[in-house]
């Protein structure tokens, strides 16, 4: 019996292949019918509302969500004592300090992570040389159960006392984020950024000015 050259098999697999991408393409219209449509952007981004607290600001007065509400805020996280990236993210806001000095809609706050240090007369003596606004930046402290409400709870960023831990290299006192946090009119926490870098900064700005349209 002679055996069919290669190309003789051909024909027969077109109908077969046809059939099959038929189905794939009625497949794809049931499917397409009958699931439901897919949420927009806006509806699958989860808005977080940012706790309500009643903090103690370094002056000694208490400043609360009612303080903020309206305004534009960004919020950064350190601790006095700290002798590694803090005094950065400090300097970062005191950049943006001074970028924001005209505009009255933002507000700038900032937590410490360790309140037990971290008193009123101990932030207003490191605010001071900042030279950081007593209306325009905030330095808010607590308890340490408040804080941890409002940093771990509420802005969901991570803070970790080492003290009794065995120490290791490069490890502080307390580790947590540096990032900077951008807050709406409205309490709701609208993005993170680097508080660090130049570019983190930009972004902040950035983000402000389209807050501020909307």
């Amino acid at each position: 019996m002679t055996a069919l050259p290669p190309n003789a098999q051909r024909p027969r697999l077109v109908p077969k292949l046809l059939i099959a991408g038929a189905v794939v393409i009625f497949c794809l219209m049931v499917y397409k019918l009958f699931s439901p449509p897919s949420a927009p952007p806006e509806a699958q981004t989860r808005k977080y509302f940012v706790p309500s607290f009643a903090l103690m600001e370094r002056g000694g007065r208490t400043i609360t969500n009612d303080d903020l509400y309206g305004h534009i805020w960004v919020a950064d996280f350190i601790y006095t004592t700290c002798p590694g990236p803090c005094p950065l993210v400090s300097a970062g806001m005191a950049k943006l300090q001074a970028a924001v000095a005209g505009d009255p809609m933002v507000q700038l706050v900032t937590f410490t992570v360790d309140p037990e240090t971290d008193t009123a007369p101990v932030l207003r003596d490191y605010a001071d040389k900042l030279g950081a606004s007593k209306d325009r930046w905030w330095f808010l402290t607590g308890t340490k159960d408040q804080m941890h409400a409002v940093i771990t709870n509420g802005f969901m960023l991570p803070v970790v006392d080492n003290s009794g831990k065995p120490p290791e290299p490069g490890q502080y006192k307390l580790t947590h984020s540096t990032q900077v946090a951008l807050v709406d009119k409205t309490g709701v926490i609208r993005g993170y950024f680097d508080g660090l870098t130049a570019d983190g900064r930009s972004g902040v700005l950035k983000a402000v000015a389209q807050l501020e349209k909307e």
